[in-house]
This record gives structure tokens, C-alpha cells and sequence, in this order.
């Protein structure tokens, strides 16, 4: 029984997943696509189509095995733990899916995958949270807390919203080596310099250095203050 309980939370959270991937990607395709006639109502309404794609493409890449290893066979008792990882799965596998079909995708295409990786974290973090809570009411057991655990799953979360917000910022003027990352830069899109000469993209190691250890000093001073907290009451 508890199986198969696992098991049907599990697929409500890939299915709700889907939609919600095909509008993101939906979405991403209306803003970087160059013809004019692909708007962004016509993209959302085709979310389903999108989603059936990015089903598809996670599938062939087994994302949906791993994610029924620690979603299904092993589930953490810790409400933080299954979403971080699950998150944590989703970004690894939208790298290989995009890595492997590098060569066929367009510029355009390339610079799909840091805000779908973001965004789709997030949505994935938020399907499998809910999911978690469906679960433990289901069971009518509850856990105790990790602070530092809550903490980074919640900065993980922030992290990953925020950055997605960056990317889609509007563009102003040349979006040739444009700046992502918040706090720091930790990518720096590429471009032609003299017009002729092409730099690609480059990951900025001191800015994503510097994100990991502000995220970190985060989780370690919000987890202090939860642990604080609980010990008053």
C-alpha cells in the first residue's frame, strides 16, 4: 500500500509537471523565436503540444527512472529532500538532453536551455513539495524538520525564481555578451566582436563561486534563526 501511494502522487506530480513544462517552454520559444507571426497567446495555447515534447525528451533520457527511484522506491521522510533532488535531477537531465542535440539546435535554440533548466527546477521543486504534503496527509504521518535542510531547500527555490526573472528580463539595446546570474554573473552570453569575429558564451567561475557561498551563508543563517525560533516556543 504504501507503494502504490507513492506511486500515484508520484504520477499526479510528473502529469501537473508536463503542463506546466510545455507552458514554460511555450513561453521561452514565443520570446526568442524571430517570426513575427509565432506569438505568445498562439505558444500557451499550444502548452500541451510543448509539453508532449518535453515528456517525450525526458523520457528517452530517463529522467522519469531516476525520479521514480527517490520519488517512488526510496521517498525521504524530510519534506525538503525529495524536491531538491528531484529539482537537482531535472536540471542534469535538461543539460544532457541539450548537450547531446547541440549541433542541431540554432543560437537560439542554445539559449533556451539556461532559463528552461531554471525555470523548470522551479516548477519541479513546487510539484514535488505539493506532493510531499498530499503524501503525508494521505499517510497521516509527519516528520520533524531539518532546519538547515528547509532553509536550503527555500534558498534553492529563491535562487532558481529569481534567476529565471533575470533571464527574462527585457532586452535594451545589444544582446551581445549579456550578463545572468543574481547576486553574482555567473554566465556571460556570447557575441561577435568587430562584427565578424565570434566569442561564444563562457560560465564566470568567480561569480558562481561567489553564488554558492552567498547561498550558503543564506542557509546557514536562516537555518540558525529557524533553530532559534523552536527553541523559544
Amino acid at each position: 500500500m504504501p507503494i502504490f501511494k507513492r506511486l500515484t502522487v508520484w504520477s499526479l506530480e510528473r502529469s501537473i509537471e508536463v503542463c506546466l513544462l510545455g507552458g514554460l517552454f511555450g513561453y521561452l520559444v514565443s520570446i526568442t523565436a524571430k517570426d513575427p507571426s509565432l506569438s505568445f497567446r498562439s505558444a500557451l495555447s499550444a502548452f500541451w503540444v510543448y509539453g508532449v515534447v518535453v515528456a517525450v525528451f525526458l523520457f528517452l533520457h530517463c529522467y522519469y527512472v531516476t525520479t521514480a527511484v527517490f520519488g517512488v522506491m526510496w521517498r525521504s521522510a524530510n519534506a525538503w529532500m525529495y524536491p531538491v533532488i528531484t529539482s537537482f535531477l531535472f536540471v542534469v537531465h535538461t543539460h544532457i538532453i541539450f548537450m547531446r542535440a547541440g549541433p542541431d539546435f540554432t543560437p537560439e535554440g542554445r539559449a533556451l536551455e539556461l532559463p528552461f533548466a531554471l525555470g523548470g527546477a522551479g516548477i519541479v521543486f513546487l510539484c514535488a513539495l505539493t506532493g510531499n504534503r498530499i503524501l503525508n496527509k494521505w499517510k497521516n504521518t509527519g516528520s520533524e524538520p531539518n532546519a538547515y535542510l528547509n532553509a536550503l531547500g527555500i534558498i534553492v527555490l529563491v535562487f532558481m525564481l529569481v534567476n529565471a526573472a533575470h533571464f527574462l528580463r527585457p532586452i535594451i539595446g545589444a544582446s551581445a555578451f549579456r550578463a545572468y546570474g543574481l547576486p553574482f554573473t555567473f554566465y556571460r552570453e556570447g557575441g561577435f566582436i568587430k562584427e565578424w569575429v565570434w566569442r561564444p558564451g563562457e560560465l564566470v567561475w568567480s561569480g558562481m563561486m561567489a553564488d554558492v557561498a552567498v547561498m550558503a551563508s543564506a542557509v546557514l543563517f536562516l537555518g540558525r534563526m529557524w533553530i532559534a525560533y523552536r527553541s523559544e516556543r
